[in-house]
Parts: C-alpha cells; sequence; structure tokens
C-alpha cells in the first residue's frame, strides 16, 4: 500500500494546544497516565523496534485508511522520551489523520518518519507537550510542586526539557 507524508493542519499553536487538551479529557487520559491503553482506545497500536531496526522506525506513525495505526518506538530509549514520542504520533494522528477527516477533505493512508521536519513536525510536538501537560494542570502542578522542575517533570512523565519549554510556553519561567 502507497502512504502519503503528513499534511499541515494550518492551526495554529493555540488551536492545537486547545484541541490537544479536549483530546485527552475526552480519551480520559490523566497527566501521568497510560498511553498504551489511550492508543490502543483510538484503534491503535504500539510496537518496539529492536536497535537495528530503530535508526529507520523509531518515532514514526503508519495510519491505515480505516484509521487503525501502528506507532513504533526504539528499545532503548528511554520511558520519558517514549512517552514524548508516542504522544507525538498521536499529535500526527489527530491533526493530519483525523482532523482533514473530520473537515471533509479526503483522506488515505499516511505514514509519517522519524527525522521529519518542518510545520507538520512542529504540530506534532505542539499537541504532545499540550496533551501530556495540559496547561491548567500544568499550572496548578507548577504552583502545588513550587516551580521544581524536576518533580513536574516527574508529575507528567516527561523529561525536565519537555517541562522546562512547557513552563516557558505557558509564561511560568
Amino acid at each position: 500500500m502507497a502512504y502519503s507524508s503528513p499534511s499541515e493542519s494550518g492551526l495554529s499553536k493555540a488551536s492545537v494546544d486547545k484541541l490537544a487538551a479536549s483530546i485527552a479529557q475526552q480519551v480520559g487520559y490523566e497527566p501521568g497516565g497510560d498511553l498504551g491503553a489511550i492508543v490502543k482506545k483510538l484503534g491503535g497500536k504500539i510496537v518496539v523496534s529492536d536497535w537495528a531496526e530503530s535508526d529507520a522506525t523509531s518515532g514514526s506513525i503508519r495510519i491505515e485508511k480505516d484509521g487503525s495505526f501502528v506507532v513504533a518506538v526504539a528499545s532503548h530509549t528511554g520511558v520519558e522520551r517514549d512517552r514524548f514520542t508516542i504522544a507525538h504520533e498521536l499529535g500526527h494522528y489527530v491533526l493530519h489523520y483525523l482532523w482533514p477527516k473530520q473537515n471533509g477533505k479526503p483522506v488515505t493512508a499516511v505514514e509519517a518518519r522519524r527525522y521529519g521536519s518542518g510545520r507538520v513536525e512542529w504540530e506534532a510536538n505542539w499537541f504532545a507537550a499540550a496533551f501530556l501537560m495540559p496547561a491548567e494542570a500544568f499550572k496548578a502542578a507548577w504552583t502545588e510542586l513550587n516551580g521544581i522542575l524536576g518533580e513536574v517533570a516527574g508529575h507528567f512523565g516527561v523529561s525536565t526539557e519537555a517541562a522546562r519549554i512547557r513552563a516557558e510556553y505557558l509564561g511560568l519561567k
């Protein structure tokens, strides 16, 4: 089967942020929660590729025309990175498959591969950050944990770098 590359959603960063938080709420995701269960609930699965395969496939998603999908993560990466990778690939699924489909655009099978660049990847990163660290929950945790970056990151199951970037975006740092 031929797969097309994802196309930009054209949504602003603020719109992606709101959409990601809405999707997280719709699927019952709680910060730090099980992403595997969310992927399964949406009709997908996660595969772990070994070291030899991982350079080509890790951090990729293949979405079939029927909406089923497979997310590939590497066997040699850490939990926080894997969580962000999975949420990033969910961003591709929502923004570059579901969004156009729900807005009446023709949708084919889509594949987003590792090492992509440009706006499509930015959108998926924006989605991942907002999905894993919804703005209101992040602000509350930031206050409760006195802005201690490592503790905030641990609360959301992300790297300190991801939490730092989110804090900056939300004007907390």
